[in-house]
């Protein structure tokens, strides 16, 4: 048998790595994460499991560890330690790589989440921050050495800008001096030298070194003899200022030397930190949970768990579970319907645990087991002369040697690839030898006789992969506790195979059958029907339940609204309120302005008109729910008339009180009872006027309110021929004063009006004179 380590790709172990490697911030966590394998030491999974606990935490409050700065520097530090010189980006990246440990630190300073785990790492840190200065003293960002890097460099760099200064001018003056012999008026550097562009049936004629000539043979590239010294001063300047960079370098390297172990320990902290901080990453990325280890009960179990390989648009979350008495799974259903998947998630999700990283399920918990072993796929061996049938039973064989009651054995269509009648048998001994060892066991089959096995045996736990019968298409849902067929005839129906040879199959399956498969088959066929039975019954449940929460949030939106609509109402209210009292506080202001000898019934209307404006509080929250109609004996709450309404338009009424048609709304209204008047039963009386008041009172009314009421007073004055009368309107700010008299001026019934004398009520008030018939 294979090593273990190279069965885990069977389980595409190394696909998921790949995921979390996109995850990572530099090239040797990276290089960590491939080379991660599962390890059965329960002390060492319990410990990454919980760091990445810990990390996922973290990223899901505060994002991502920041990793910025950190570099592999491992290369760098070994070459430090043989006294190589390092280049300016070698030295540039361990000083920042230190200084990557104050941003890591500070990260975890600033976090409110307990870390023990990871907090570990972060104290075996080591800052050396006077390297990371002195690295940073002489070079730049842009991994060029600055001039204060020392004394002498800044010396020579200045005596270099001082030459090139004289050998610029030196350059333009020969130019200009030999202008006719040239080319161009440029110099060009050949050699490291400064030269000039010659005519090349000039060459001769101009004194100093030839370096070349052009391609084209049209110009040679002479270095004029006034430039010689100049360049070669130049040349040596640049000279030593390589011979003191390559000193600075090395003193760097040397200080880097020194510290090369506390490089080496915090490098392979940031390698760890970021292997931890990608499956942290990976999980958030898949709604991922930490596994629980369970090292007392056997007891596996994965909730609306996925396959991490499966595009989410189409990946199909199932829940597995075994737990005593059960410790196998026997997987059964059709072809293409998910029963390998089934198997290969559940492998995969132990031994991604084993590598201390999360799963994409909802909850997990897995045993603490010391060895998975896998039997998945064709290993036909053409060196080692093994058929596929003789691979799997070498593969077999192994595992059934060395499995024990703390082994998971996953095993992938068990029996396969020989005679069904030798094949059956067979796979019923190995599982009853597996079970015997008290392993830990998932397998697939379409082995009827498997079927039967399993279902006689209490630690055996039997289920399937579903198939839609009526689309011919597999589901991917995992059913528990329901063995299910192979559908191989419907399959091969729909991939087109002709129904004369599929009911000719059908016939010789049925001739076969032994009474207990037909039974058996019967019995599968009732319990899936009572299963389809059982999902619709809970589908219903769930719509149930769904309708439950909607009513309820309906009925929390129309709670809300109506608070809403509460305090909109009260806060009309109050903004009515308050202009009731701005009028009450200018009418207290009059009253307060009057002189002592002020006629008592000034003083009496005035308060009357305070009386008026004060309003309940319940009837400015509350809105009446009265209903009223035409015909209703109402009272006018500001005005205290009694009336009949007459007409009605929505919530607008015309009330007749006091033989005066008077506008309102029926929020300012209330039903009265009607005083019943008794009849005269003997005699005869002629009629005549009732007694009619000589004022009218609009004190606290609009204008538009107002207008009516005096139209029908002044109406009902002449018909009691009262030819001069008092429309008492107040003072307040003046605007219904106004209305009024705008009103008296354009009515023709009105001969004349004045503001009322002393006695008559001054100011808030008006003395109407009305014409007079035959006049």
């Amino acid at each position: 048998m294979k090593h273990m380590k190279e069965r885990y790709e069977e389980l595409e172990l190394d696909a998921v790595k790949e995921q979390i490697i996109r995850h990572c911030s530099f090239s040797l966590g990276k290089q960590k994460i491939r080379q991660l394998s599962p390890r059965f030491e329960e002390l060492w999974v319990r410990r990454e499991l919980t760091r990445t606990q810990e990390a996922l935490t973290l990223v899901y409050r505060y994002g991502n560890l920041p990793f910025q700065g950190v570099h592999d520097i491992g290369n760098a530090i070994e070459d430090a330690r043989r006294n190589r010189t390092l280049s300016c980006l070698e030295l540039r990246q361990i000083a920042d790589s230190i200084r990557a440990v104050e941003h890591v630190v500070s990260y975890f300073k600033a976090s409110e989440v307990e870390t023990p785990r990871l907090k570990e790492l972060i104290a075996s840190f080591d800052q050396p921050m006077p390297v990371a200065n002195a690295i940073e003293t002489c070079i730049s960002s842009s991994c060029e050495v600055m001039d204060q890097a020392s004394g002498e460099l800044k010396s020579i760099r200045k005596s270099i800008r001082m030459c090139e200064g004289e050998i610029s001018k030196e350059a333009q003056r020969f130019i200009a001096s030999h202008s006719t012999q040239l080319m161009d008026t440029i110099t060009t550097m050949r050699n490291d030298r400064i030269c000039v562009l010659v005519k090349i049936s000039e060459k001769n004629s101009v004194d100093g070194f030839i370096h070349g000539e052009s391609a084209s043979g049209q110009t040679a590239y002479i270095e004029p003899k006034s430039l010689l010294i100049l360049n070669n001063r130049l040349a040596s300047l640049k000279s030593r200022e390589q011979e003191e960079i390559a000193r600075i370098l090395f003193a760097l390297s040397q200080k880097v030397k020194t510290v090369a172990h506390a490089l080496e320990g915090n490098l392979e902290t940031f390698a760890l930190l970021d292997v931890i901080f990608s499956k942290a990453l990976w999980a958030k990325e898949k709604n991922g949970c930490i596994a629980q280890l369970d090292n007392q009960h056997h007891h596996l179990y994965l909730k609306q768990a996925k396959h991490p390989l499966i595009d989410e648009q189409y990946v199909v979350a199932n829940t597995y579970e075994i737990k005593e008495p059960y410790r196998s799974l026997l997987i059964t259903g059709s072809n293409t319907g998910g029963k390998t998947v089934t198997l290969k998630t559940i492998g995969l999700f132990v031994v991604m645990t084993m590598c201390g990283m999360a799963v994409s399920a909802q909850e997990a918990i897995i045993p603490v087991f010391n060895g998975v072993y896998v039997n998945i796929g064709d290993d036909q061996s053409i060196a080692e002369s093994l058929s596929t049938f003789s691979s799997h039973i070498s593969q077999l064989a192994a595992i059934c040697h060395k499995a024990d009651a703390n082994s998971l054995v996953l095993l992938d269509e068990l029996g396969n690839g020989t005679d069904p009648k030798e094949g059956e048998p067979l796979a019923v001994a190995i599982l009853e030898e597996l079970s015997r060892r008290r392993a830990t066991i998932i397998a697939t089959t379409h082995y009827s006789a498997l079927k039967s096995y399993a279902a006689g045996k209490e630690d055996m736990l039997v289920s399937s992969v579903e198939f839609d019968m009526e689309a011919l298409r597999p589901t991917y849902r995992y059913i528990e506790g329901i063995s299910g067929q192979s559908n191989a005839f419907a399959i091969a129906e729909r991939y087109g195979l002709s129904k004369r040879i599929i009911a000719d199959a059908k016939r010789r399956k049925d001739e076969q059958a032994s009474a207990n498969d037909i039974a058996m088959e019967k019995l599968e066929q009732l319990t899936m029907e009572v299963e389809e039975k059982k999902q619709k019954m809970e589908q219903r449940l769930q719509d149930v339940r769904l309708l439950q929460e909607t009513l309820a949030t309906q009925k929390s939106k129309f709670e809300k609204e109506k608070e809403q609509l509460l305090e909109q109402v009260k806060a009309d209210a109050k903004k009515k309120l308050d202009e009731v009292q701005e009028e009450a506080e200018l009418l207290l202001e009059e009253l307060k302005q009057m002189k002592a000898n002020a006629k008592p019934h000034e003083i009496t209307e005035l308060k009357s008109a305070m009386r008026k404006l004060q309003i309940d509080d319940e009837e400015l929250v509350e809105e009446s729910d009265e209903v009223f109609a035409v015909g209703d004996y109402v009272k006018l709450k500001k005005l205290n008339y009694y009336g009949e309404i007459i007409s009605m338009n929505k919530d607008k009424v015309c009330v007749l009180a006091n033989g005066m048609k008077m506008n309102t709304t029926t929020k300012d209204i209330t039903h009265e009872k009607r005083k019943i008047v008794k009849k005269k039963t003997k005699g005869y009386t002629k009629s005549s006027i009732t007694s009619f008041s000589m004022e009218c009172n609009v004190i606290g009314m609009r204008v538009a309110e107002a207008i009516p009421i005096i139209d029908k007073y002044l109406d009902n004055a002449l018909l009691a021929k009262v030819y001069q009368v008092r429309i008492i309107h107040g003072m307040g700010t003046g605007k219904l004063r106004k209305g009024v008299h705008d009103y008296l001026k354009h009515n023709p019934q009105v001969e004349s009006y004045t503001m009322g004398g002393q006695g008559e009520g001054g100011l808030g008030a008006t003395v109407v004179k009305l014409k007079q018939k035959g006049k």
